[in-house]
C-alpha cells in the first residue's frame, strides 16, 4: 500500500473489522486525539492463547508491554514486546502474534486523523524513553482503573511522543502538489469532485491534469475518489453509529442506491452486508483471547 495509492483492495475489505474488544476502552463520543482517532485502548495479562496468524487491520495499533514474553512477526521479522519499545502496526500491515504466560500488554487501536499516510517499512519499532515509558504506565494504570476519559487522553499523548520519535524517513514522501491535493480531496468528499476543480487545486489544466495524476498514482481522478470515498466509508461503518443514509451523504452519494452501487463495485459487498459482517473475517489478538487471568 503506498502513500500515492492508499487504498485497500476490494480483496482486503473483507479483512476489515471493528478495533472494540471485550476488554478495552472506547473512549466517549467527540474524544478524539489532535491528528490521531482513539478508537479504544486496553491492558491484559497475556497467555499462550494469544496465538494467532495473519491478523490485518484497518486502524493502526500501538503495542507495549510492561514485561516481556510476547512477540509479533511480519514480513518474516520476528519484534519482541516489552518495556524497552513501543512496536506500530500501520494499518493493512498483517501479522502474526505469540506470547507466554504472563506478560502485560497495553494496545491501542487508532486511525491517523484525515491522512493519507502510509508507513514506508511496515511495523515500526520505536525505542521507549524514559517519558514514554512513565505516560504508558499511567495510561495502563487509568485503563485498569476504567478511567475512560482520562484514558482517551493519555492514549493520544502517548501517540504524540511516539510519532515524534518516528520521523518523517519512516513514512513515504510524497510530493508537495500530490500531497496538498490528497488533503483537498479527503476534507472535500461530501461534495462534489470534479476534474475542473481537481486541476485548480494542482495549478494545471484539465488535460495536464489527468496525464499527471494518472502518471502519480495509476489511476484516473475519479477512479481515486471513488476508491477514498469507499475508504472512508468503511472507516465510518465500522467505527460509528451514522445511518447508512448518513454515511453515504458524509462521503459524497446522493442517496443510498448510488451509494450502494459504487461500494459494493470497490468492495465486494454492499455497505449494510459490510456493517454486518464486521468482525467475522478477521480476528483480533485481544478481543479473541477466551480468558483473562487477574492481577
Amino acid at each position: 500500500m503506498s502513500a500515492t495509492g492508499s487504498f485497500v483492495p476490494k480483496s482486503d475489505y473483507q479483512l476489515w473489522h471493528d478495533p472494540f474488544t471485550a476488554h478495552g476502552l472506547k473512549p466517549p463520543a467527540g474524544e478524539v486525539g489532535d491528528g490521531f482517532q482513539i478508537h479504544e485502548c486496553g491492558v491484559l495479562r497475556l497467555d499462550p492463547n494469544w496465538n494467532f496468524r495473519g491478523v490485518r487491520s484497518p486502524f493502526w495499533r500501538l503495542y507495549y508491554d510492561l514485561t516481556p514474553g510476547a512477540w509479533i512477526v511480519s514480513q518474516r521479522k520476528r519484534h519482541d514486546l516489552g518495556p524497552e519499545r513501543i512496536v506500530l502496526v500501520p494499518d493493512g500491515v498483517s501479522f502474526d502474534c505469540g506470547s507466554r504466560a504472563g506478560a502485560d500488554h497495553l494496545w491501542v487501536h487508532f486511525s491517523l486523523y484525515l491522512s493519507l499516510t502510509a508507513a514506508t517499512a511496515g511495523v515500526i519499532e520505536v525505542p521507549a524513553n524514559r517519558t514514554v515509558r512513565s505516560v504508558a504506565r499511567q495510561l495502563h494504570r487509568m485503563i485498569e482503573r476504567r478511567e475512560t476519559a482520562h484514558a482517551a487522553h493519555f492514549s493520544a499523548g502517548l501517540l504524540h511522543l511516539v510519532f515524534a520519535e518516528v520521523g518523517p524517513e519512516g513514512f513515504e514522501t510524497v510530493p508537495l502538489r500530490l500531497r496538498k491535493l490528497f488533503g483537498w480531496i479527503q476534507h472535500s468528499l461530501a461534495g462534489g469532485i470534479t476534474n475542473e476543480m481537481l486541476a485548480a487545486q494542482a495549478g494545471l489544466s484539465v488535460e495536464a491534469f489527468i496525464r499527471w495524476f494518472k502518471a502519480s498514482t495509476g489511476r484516473t481522478p475519479a477512479v481515486f475518489v471513488a476508491e477514498r470515498r469507499v475508504r472512508e466509508a468503511c472507516r465510518r461503518l465500522t467505527f460509528s453509529d451514522e445511518s447508512i443514509e448518513q454515511v453515504a451523504e458524509s462521503v459524497g452519494f446522493a442517496n443510498r442506491h448510488h451509494f450502494s452501487r459504487v461500494f459494493k463495485t470497490y468492495a465486494g459487498c454492499g455497505p449494510a452486508k459490510f456493517r454486518r459482517d464486521r468482525g467475522r473475517e478477521g480476528k483480533s489478538p485481544e478481543k479473541h483471547i477466551p480468558k483473562v487471568q487477574g492481577r
